[in-house]
């Protein structure tokens, strides 16, 4: 067995383990206050999902991302308290019967586990709104209620296969602290731990965010095209209506036409308004999830260009710092939307308000 509750010691040049500990504190507490946040934020969403009901895959999808969301928001917010406890063992000498540090970085992977439905839930609900926009025809009933079941089902077994085996190689076991000359429950890590990480770490954070992340851009991009092109038809056509001079009854007659024909020439070439504000909520969820997984992304770039940017490496405090920094924009992604619901989703809104 590997105990790796301690910090590497490093030489590095760019963070001393003093500021390093600083960093961590102050992660600790606004990861705990931004979780409290998105679980009450999520919790509420679950709720009002619960209550519009399951009457169409959209509302599906966005009731299994704020699940996902949740379990995130508490996961965190169990880190942030562990990291917490962690300063106080060092700045106040208290010795806990469990090693806070251990705990922390357990509960940090179980978030990189959740994050992984959670961001192909995301690109999920931007393809298929995507397309729907591009091909309506083709696609609008292609996304039913229970495909989009299956499909999160099918992205929770798949975070599951890919990142257990990293939990496996790792655990919260009784052993001997040779610093404080106690034992008690601290981190153990297997000798394969390192090696089985590389692996698992190459697809949850480089193939798996890079490629949603471009894909989320390119769906993002023809959504706004669509809302582009609809919002065009619908100023040229309204400009182009005209009504013919006559009597009371010929303008009535004239106008019922008009808006039969309006009616029709708008289902068949343009968005509802309904649609047009579904497809801003999409977008805007989207652009949400791309800013916070940009950290993430450069982070992994940071990582595969210098060797040494790693655990246990020369830059291994500023690694763990802006590790630490950029988790914040994912707890961010898990807690915001609430707002975009209720400013874009009509039916939340009113149901809120009940």
């Amino acid at each position: 067995m590997a105990n790796a509750t301690n910090l590497p010691v490093t030489n590095s040049d760019l963070m001393t383990t003093q500021q390093f500990f600083i960093v961590a504190e102050s992660c600790a507490i606004v990861w705990a206050a931004l979780s409290i946040f998105g679980i009450i934020s999520n919790t509420i969403n679950i709720k009002i999902f619960i209550i519009m009901g399951m009457g169409d895959s959209g509302t599906v999808s966005l009731l299994a991302l704020s699940i996902f969301d949740l379990l995130y928001s508490i996961i965190a917010l169990c880190a942030g308290v562990s990291g917490i406890l962690a300063m106080v063992e060092l700045r106040c000498g208290v010795v806990f019967a469990i090693e806070p540090f251990g705990v922390g970085v357990i509960f940090a992977n179980v978030m990189t586990l959740i994050n992984v439905p959670n961001t192909l839930v995301t690109t999920f609900i931007a393809v298929a709104r995507c397309m729907c926009v591009a091909k309506p025809l083709h696609f609008r009933n292609m996304f039913t209620r229970t495909r989009t079941v299956i499909c999160s089902i099918v992205f929770t077994l798949f975070a599951v296969v890919v990142y257990v085996p990293v939990l496996t190689n790792m655990g919260v076991v009784m052993q001997f602290d040779r610093r404080r000359n106690i034992s008690r429950l601290s981190l153990w890590v297997s000798h394969d731990r390192e090696f089985v990480k590389d692996i698992v770490w190459m697809i949850t954070d480089v193939i798996l965010p890079f490629t949603t992340q471009f894909i989320v851009i390119v769906s993002v991009v023809i959504m706004a095209r669509g809302l582009r092109i609809a919002s065009s038809f619908r100023q040229s056509y309204a400009s182009n209506v005209v009504t013919e001079p006559g009597t009371d009854s010929k303008k009535a007659d004239n106008n019922a036409e008009t808006e039969t024909l309006s009616d029709n020439i708008l289902s068949s070439h343009t968005l509802t308004k309904k649609e047009f504000r579904v497809i801003q909520q999409i977008i805007l969820i989207s652009v949400v999830y791309i800013i916070c997984n940009t950290p993430k992304i450069l982070a992994s770039t940071a990582a595969t260009i210098e060797p040494q940017y790693t655990f246990g490496g020369r830059y291994n405090n500023i690694y763990l710092a802006i590790n630490l920094l950029r988790k914040h924009f994912e707890i961010v992604n898990a807690s915001v939307n609430t707002f975009i619901y209720y400013a874009y989703n009509t039916k939340f809104r009113n149901t809120l308000h009940l």
